[in-house]
């Protein structure tokens, strides 16, 4: 397998050797992580429509064995944008998103540096032929940082949230429709269920907090009797084990909820907890006397 400086090398003399190209700009400045070689690369251009062809970098950086061009799944996401997304026979993978200088310019400028998504673009110029970016040193990343404080509204919010999704996902298991009672648990429930763990954590550190790439420092963050909770909201595909994931997860949301609650000053709806708890086990009992029956 080439070595991250033989990538290098490859990119930046195709790259001089195409007109169209006029910079380079490297995007995944993140720490080393085993078994991970991938790269991620600008190409700002001056003719964006010749790299609509699925072959124009087909033979170029090594022999590509997936294509997968991401624009065009999700072009909402890339507006103006042509994303080769390569795997290559060695083992390495390449990310080559190509746009306009004011495309690029738009997403470097437009970021928000405290919103929590799956991983943070960094940035260093590799190429610049005609001077027509400004400086560019972002080398560490900063968009898995959180730091939203919930106003009393968002927070009230998600636990009215929390609670209705729970609901329906107590509703999907009862009535072993698998994948749906599976979707509402891994998209919706834990979605907002999430979102509550990441306020928790922010406000007990009192400062922005590296989540990381889809959460993946939530273990490294939590208490680990809270961590250990967590994990028993995974169930294995048998309807038991998904209810039981159920009161695992109203646990450690009462847990954070209570306590986001606490740091923030306002008032956890026990009420509503109450009542929804109630809500969703009479819907157990009832299915439970029906079997009897």
């Amino acid at each position: 397998m080439r070595s991250e400086k033989d990538i290098i090398r490859n990119i930046m003399e195709y790259a001089e050797s195409d007109e169209d190209i006029r910079a380079v700009i490297r995007t995944d400045l993140v720490p080393v992580r085993e078994y991970l070689y991938s790269y991620n690369f600008c190409f700002v251009v001056s003719r964006i429509g010749k790299y609509e062809d699925d072959s124009v970098f087909e033979k170029t950086f090594g022999e590509r064995i997936l294509l997968f061009r991401g624009d065009r799944n999700y072009p909402g996401m890339f507006l103006n944008t042509r994303v080769h997304l390569m795997v290559l026979r060695e083992g390495v993978t390449l990310a080559v998103h190509v746009m306009d200088v004011q495309t690029f310019l738009d997403r470097y400028n437009g970021e928000d540096a405290h919103e929590n998504v799956w991983i943070g673009d960094t940035y260093q110029k590799l190429i610049d032929k005609d001077g027509i970016l400004p400086d560019i040193d972002r080398l560490e990343e900063t968009q898995t940082l959180f730091g939203e404080y919930p106003t009393e509204e968002e927070y009230l919010g998600a636990c009215h949230e929390f609670w209705w999704v729970v609901k329906t996902f107590a509703e999907y298991t009862l009535r072993e429709e698998l994948l749906s009672a599976m979707f509402y648990l891994n998209n919706s429930v834990r979605d907002v269920l999430n979102r509550m763990i990441r306020w928790y954590i922010f406000l007990r550190e009192g400062k922005p907090v590296d989540l990381g790439i889809l959460d993946s420092n939530m273990e490294s963050l939590l208490e680990k009797e809270f961590f250990c909770l967590y994990k028993k909201t995974y169930p294995s595909a048998d309807y038991d084990s998904i209810l039981q994931s159920c009161d695992s997860v109203t646990e450690i949301w009462h847990i954070v909820g209570s306590r986001v609650a606490e740091l923030c000053r306002y008032e956890y709806p026990r009420q509503e907890e109450a009542d929804m708890r109630e809500f969703i086990q009479n819907l157990i009992n009832e299915k439970d006397q029906e079997q009897k029956n």
